[in-house]
């Protein structure tokens, strides 16, 4: 979509338009070319790029002005900013993340193939997990519905060789609407570490850690919790959770024993993690060693516990950064 705004002036005058809510900018040089602004779209309607450029004399679009990326997941999201001049990249950008349609590391992650390949089932013995029809057409056909009697219904999925890697992490999440309410604590997602089994570890020697990043549910509210090799619990940010509502997840995380690991989470496009001055990740240890976490979705709580309740799940993606 190529949006361009006009205007006469003897000096650079910048122009404001608005039509369908969008603020348009386009800025004109005396004696010199009509500069455009270039939009577009990810398929899920999120902005993809931005970008000023004019027409050369053959006619050919030439970048000069600002250019910007975003994430795919989170609207607005920058990813890649920077400027151009007369086509030649100038000054210094700024790149947090490949922007890139990267390709998922698994196959199945909305369930569109009918049935869990390529996931891992925890917890099914004692509980149920199913496809269901989706309620949503823009989430494909199918969605995972996990009922808990016991303690534990999780989805599963390994993520190898994560160890200081910067990997994104997204997915869609649902609380039924009859979800009944208990004090007593409960998790609907854990990043859970695991033991290091070339160095002879098992896990029967392995000790009792709580996960190193879950997210807490209660009463209407979830937060985010990292819990490092220490045990001290930290809450990076807290979010409201409407019964019955679908809301989007996205966490981008490096993974790592030092202070050069982070962790940042938006949901519906919201930062959860608080702002540090240049951006939303907090920095920090997350992980219990070298090995790396697996991802863990779906509902774990304390056995004292007794109400039988039902989550959804659907459009799980994990990407490099």
């Amino acid at each position: 979509m190529k949006k361009m705004v006009q205007t006469l002036a003897a000096t650079m005058v910048l122009a404001w338009s608005h039509c369908s809510g969008e603020r348009l900018t386009s800025i004109i040089k005396p004696s010199g070319p009509v500069v455009e602004i270039w939009q577009e779209s990810w398929d899920n309607g999120n902005a993809r790029f931005e970008f000023q450029y004019y027409l050369d004399a053959a006619g050919a679009p030439l970048k000069h002005g600002y250019y910007k990326e975003y994430s795919r997941f989170v609207n607005n999201l920058l990813t890649v900013e920077g400027r151009y001049t007369n086509g030649v990249k100038t000054g210094q950008w700024y790149t947090r993340c490949n922007p890139g349609p990267l390709p998922p590391v698994f196959k199945n992650g909305g369930f569109e193939n009918a049935n869990f390949s390529g996931w891992m089932l925890d917890g099914v013995e004692k509980n149920r997990i199913d496809l269901i029809a989706s309620d949503d057409p823009q989430r494909g056909q199918y969605s995972a519905k996990l009922t808990l009697v016991d303690n534990r219904v999780e989805l599963v999925r390994m993520d190898p060789d994560s160890y200081q890697q910067e990997r994104i992490y997204n997915w869609s999440f649902k609380i039924d609407e009859d979800f009944g309410e208990e004090p007593y604590w409960m998790v609907i997602n854990q990043f859970h570490s695991q033991p290091d089994f070339p160095k002879g570890e098992t896990w029967a020697t392995y000790p009792a850690f709580r996960p190193p990043v879950s997210i807490s549910y209660a009463e209407g509210h979830a937060r985010l919790l990292v819990i490092p090799l220490d045990q001290v619990v930290v809450t990076l940010g807290s979010f409201p959770v409407e019964k019955g509502k679908w809301f989007d997840i996205y966490l981008q995380i490096k993974w790592s024993l030092g202070d050069d690991g982070y962790i940042e989470m938006y949901v519906d496009g919201k930062p959860v993690t608080r702002f540090n001055g240049v951006d939303y990740k907090h920095y920090g240890p997350n992980v219990h060693n070298e090995v790396g976490n697996f991802l863990k979705v779906g509902l774990y709580r304390d056995r004292r516990a007794t109400q039988v309740n039902s989550v959804y799940i659907d459009n799980l993606t994990i990407d490099d950064c």
